[in-house]
């Protein structure tokens, strides 16, 4: 009986070490999605500059959809881009991409002065403008957002883009704890690249 006992509390113990190993090998070791390639698009960001899916070539790319005279959710996912974009200031491997859902109004004057306004004039936030059409198609076919009801029906996410151009998550543009885990990915994809 003891003997019994004494197996049982074995297996017990070893369990437990094994399921601890586990959640620790689980919490350490964080693989991030591969969802899709960005598809190709040509643009224009704030400085008449064209950018398009080649200018996500080498870089880890924090994307959004927004519109300047919002009055919805805009104003907080540029605050939470404008603090990531303070956080990663010393990596230039990462940069911002804002693509405008209200073109007709943000031309590439309001984009510039509003990249100035939110402390974006550094050539690592690019605000970009297009046709209307061209962005939907864009936002719906390349990154699988909602594109109807623009400018007000846009998505409240950030999107994360590797080096390689490949989509690998989405994240609430709106929320803290979603920004917190925003910046691991992009520290993780940052590391990764240097290695």
């Amino acid at each position: 009986m003891a003997k019994i006992f004494s197996y049982a509390l074995a297996s017990i113990v070893l369990l437990g070490i094994g399921a601890n190993w586990i959640i620790d090998k689980a919490k350490n070791s964080h693989d991030i999605p591969h969802l899709k390639s960005v598809p190709d698009f040509s643009m224009n960001n704030q400085e008449g500059e064209s950018f398009s899916q080649d200018n996500l070539q080498g870089k880890i790319t924090i994307l959004d959809f927004m519109f300047t005279s919002c009055m919805g959710p805009c104003p907080l996912m540029t605050t939470n881009m404008s603090k990531l974009h303070k956080a990663f200031s010393n990596e230039t491997e990462v940069q911002f991409v804002s693509i405008t859902v209200d073109p007709e109004v943000d031309n590439q004057k309001k984009l510039k002065e509003y990249s100035k306004f939110v402390g974006g004039d550094d050539g690592r936030w690019h605000f970009l403008w297009s046709d209307i059409d061209s962005i939907k198609d864009l936002k719906r076919n390349g990154f699988m957002l909602f594109a109807d009801n623009l400018p007000e029906g846009h998505a409240i996410k950030f999107v994360l883009i590797d080096h390689d151009g490949i989509i690998r998550k989405y994240y609430d543009g709106t929320d803290n704890s979603s920004q917190e885990i925003l910046k691991r990915d992009v520290a993780q994809l940052v590391k990764s690249l240097r290695s």
